[in-house]
């Protein structure tokens, strides 16, 4: 299944198009190696998280893959949220947008946001919210490039 298709011409190193869809459990070795170029926790904790994601309802893995094999990965979580004034509505948040090192720069990160985004509303939720930390400067610069705004409606508890 296809959200997303890409056509890219005169970049190079870039491959010449890129899909965007929904990952299953074959992308697992992928999304494995992926995350471990990108965490401390070594292989072992990256198949303990992409097994997790995969498993658990709610949570959507979106790869952005080329002939060259998956590029990058969001992972979403949906979620039913009251609504100020009463009722419901759904939420997703992009709880991770990784792209292979070697690739970042070539606006593939923002190719799989914009999939998150249309996904997103095509499951008619209100907002598309993520979290990004007052340290990440360069992650708020790219959330903020796409539109995304500063809330002020969330309270936080570390545990």
């Amino acid at each position: 299944m296809s959200i997303v298709e890409v056509e890219i011409s005169n970049v190079a190193p870039l491959p010449p198009s890129i899909r965007v869809r929904l990952a299953g459990p074959r992308d697992c070795d992928a999304l494995c190696e992926l995350l471990d170029n990108n965490r401390e926790n070594g292989r072992e904790h990256a198949r303990e998280q992409v097994l997790a994601w995969l498993e658990t309802a709610g949570t959507t893995l979106l790869v952005a893959q080329s002939e060259l094999g998956v590029l990058g990965v969001a992972v979403l979580l949906t979620r039913i949220m009251p609504k100020p004034g009463g009722g419901m509505h759904k939420v997703v948040e992009v709880d991770n947008l990784v792209v292979r090192p070697d690739m970042r720069g070539q606006r593939i990160g923002r190719r799989l946001l914009a999939a998150c985004v249309e996904w997103s509303r095509q499951r008619r939720a209100a907002q598309v919210e993520v979290m990004v930390g007052d340290t990440n400067r360069d992650a708020r610069r790219f959330y903020e490039a796409y539109g995304f705004a500063q809330a002020a409606d969330r309270l936080v508890l570390a545990a």
